[in-house]
């Protein structure tokens, strides 16, 4: 089963035509082009050229999230050296990436550690909306007030926040008093300069992770959607794992790709959420109109929900992963990696290769042959949005 996009998402696309038109060819390659590839695919080779690029813009981050696979409690990035984390790839060669891309005009996906926190990010933005692309950033929203003028200037597509809860909520979960004020009088900005220089972009978009600190809350963070006019909301049931799962994961890296993957060990945190607090919640919003179109990632019947916190190995019938076929990964050295959140395996660095002989060079098909040949998941995919939602 493959994840779908619902309805009332696509509908107010409608309102942006190019928007439409690129996210309706997207999903053409996703649902049709790239399943085909991966069917068919002997070689591990994707004959789509790339459809997304994601690119984690810097490890740096000013907050410590408790459901942060990087910086949270059990983060991946916790005790790994000073040094190796703040390599960044300069401007000059993300300016070139964008320009020798520019001819297949890729949706832009940017993300961090906190993207703001890169010298010259709208630097590069500035490249990348000049060349046509669809942009969306994802953000903790934290610095967005000194930049929402420039944000709306540029045109960008959809401006992606964490939102997790009424104010206290939200800054116990972030680490951090004052996060919400922030965020709140960010948005704000940014819905000011839209309505004064008459523009409906950037869609304003909360990102949702539902943890043990707020699902009872859930439907108060939709009342908070309301009052900052979002666009849509996205809701993710959280990820995380066991040592069972990521073991088993190590060992399929380790016998068919020769590494010994870790990054797992950053989704270990508690996931004992509430479910009878969170069904409560649900019950609630699913009762309301909210004005906006929203998504729960993976779409899952409330009965579902103790099995899903309870037995993070269960797929629920999601699969197989065809990302690899239409996404490529960038992470803030500049390796290329095909999956996200799990980028242990390195395919090359942008520093040293085009990101074309990159896509289909050995690696990139090594990795894709061995996903396959394991029925199109590995252990550790069992709470993947990608899988699962987009």
């Amino acid at each position: 089963m493959h994840s779908k996009e619902p309805l009332d998402f696509i509908i107010p696309l409608l309102k942006t035509p190019r928007i439409f038109a690129k996210t309706a060819k997207s999903l053409y390659v996703k649902h049709v082009k790239a399943l085909r590839d991966y069917e068919k695919s002997t070689d591990g080779k994707s004959s789509i050229n790339i459809q997304q690029i994601s690119i984690k813009i810097t490890n740096a981050c000013n907050l410590r999230c408790k459901t942060c696979g990087q910086w949270g409690e059990t983060g991946y990035n916790l005790g790994k050296p000073t040094s190796e984390l703040k390599k960044i790839v300069p401007l000059e060669r993300y300016l070139k990436l964008a320009d020798d891309i520019k001819k297949d005009r890729p949706i832009y996906y940017i993300w961090g550690g906190e993207p703001f926190l890169y010298p010259s990010i709208m630097d590069f933005t500035a490249r990348i909306k000049g060349n046509k692309s669809i942009l969306a950033i994802v953000t903790n929203a934290t610095m967005l007030k000194s930049y929402a003028k420039e944000i709306v200037s540029q045109n960008w597509d959809a401006l992606m926040f964490s939102l997790d809860g009424p104010e206290e909520i939200h800054d116990k979960i972030r680490g951090k008093k004052g996060t919400f004020q922030k965020v709140a009088e960010g948005i704000q900005k940014v819905q000011k300069y839209k309505k004064d220089m008459g523009k409906k972009l950037p869609w304003i978009i909360p990102l949702v992770t539902i943890s043990v600190d707020n699902a009872a809350w859930l439907d108060k963070i939709f009342e908070t959607g309301k009052i900052i006019n979002t666009d849509c909301m996205v809701v993710y049931y959280s990820w995380f794992t066991n040592h069972k799962i990521g073991e088993a994961h190590t060992r399929i890296f380790q016998e068919k790709l020769g590494i010994t993957p870790t990054a797992w060990q950053g989704y270990l945190f508690d996931h004992n959420v509430d479910t009878d607090a969170l069904q409560g919640s649900l019950t609630r919003i699913r009762a309301t109109k909210w004005g906006f179109p929203y998504i729960f990632i993976p779409n899952l019947k409330n009965e579902q929900l103790p099995e899903y916190f309870k037995n993070p190995g269960n797929f629920f019938g999601f699969g197989p992963c065809i990302s690899p076929w239409y996404v490529t990964e960038l992470m803030p050295n500049g390796d290329v990696a095909p999956c996200r959140d799990y980028p242990d395996y390195v395919t090359g660095n942008l520093m040293e290769s085009s990101i074309y002989d990159i896509w289909n060079g050995e690696k990139y098909r090594k990795f894709r042959k061995v996903l396959k040949e394991n029925g199109g998941t590995f252990p550790i995919c069992a709470r993947c949005c990608g899988l699962m939602g987009w």
